[in-house]
């Protein structure tokens, strides 16, 4: 993710919110290949939508989002008797939003990645997809017939297809949305010597969102639990390895939570 000017890292400092993040790119990465014409693009949605399936298909994630949901819900419901006008309404939007996504969880959750596994057409793909060069026309003429079809046929099973997952969808966005608005502080930050730490103990810091400037060629490498947060710069050479930086560098840190 980034703007113009600056390229931004998000690093959870929870295993929850790592899973959300990992959701969330799979489901912009398969609208994304859903969006284009191009039948690689398509078959490229194929391998997403079979990612979107396992990293969906572990047992806690319905706990987790029931879980986060609810929290949300029950802040909204007790932050809405002291707002008035424009904020009023735009809490009041959000709270209908979130009792939605999590009535949509709890019903449908869990047979969404169930129905898309039952499909013997994709789950024949699966299996080819796994092998290099599995899918060739030669070794699954089903797939070349379906990617020869018009790009608006092939979209609308596409999108189909994610449908039965919307409620996690619509959920992740709903979560990490209010997470990302709930800054605790957020300004710029002056290392010295390439390395940064800091304590977070009795904070409840769930996301880390770190900018730096396009132009100053900088990878961070962050280590962060509920106690600690730890950054590491690193410079790429010319093969992109990485090399520790040593010097002084200044950068936007915003801690949500």
């Amino acid at each position: 993710m980034s703007d113009q000017d600056h390229i931004l890292y998000e690093f959870p400092c929870h295993e929850r919110i790592r899973m959300f993040l990992r959701l969330e790119l799979l489901f912009r990465r398969y609208e994304w290949f859903c969006g284009e014409d191009n039948p690689f693009a398509h078959h490229a949605a194929l391998s997403a939508l079979f990612d979107l399936v396992d990293a969906s298909a572990r047992s806690d994630l319905k706990n987790d989002l029931v879980q986060e949901l609810s929290r949300l819900r029950h802040a909204l419901r007790m932050k809405l008797p002291h707002l008035a006008g424009e904020e009023c309404e735009g809490t009041e939007k959000t709270l209908r939003q979130t009792e939605e996504a999590l009535h949509g969880i709890n019903r449908t959750l869990g047979r969404s990645a169930q129905y898309i596994r039952e499909n013997e057409w994709l789950r024949l793909v699966r299996t080819r997809q796994s092998l290099p060069g599995g899918t060739c026309e030669f070794d699954l003429p089903m797939l070349h017939h379906w990617l020869a079809q018009p790009a608006a046929a092939r979209r609308a099973e596409l999108q189909a297809w994610e449908d039965t997952m919307t409620p996690t969808r619509d959920a992740i966005a709903i979560v990490l949305g209010m997470l990302r608005s709930a800054v605790q502080t957020d300004g710029e930050v002056t290392v010295h010597g390439g390395v940064h730490q800091l304590s977070l103990t009795g904070r409840n810091v769930l996301l880390a969102r770190l900018w730096l400037p396009v132009g100053d060629d900088l990878i961070p490498e962050v280590s962060a639990n509920k106690y600690m947060l730890w950054i590491r710069f690193s410079r790429p050479d010319a093969q992109r390895r990485l090399h520790a930086s040593t010097e002084d560098i200044t950068f936007r840190l915003a801690l949500c939570g």
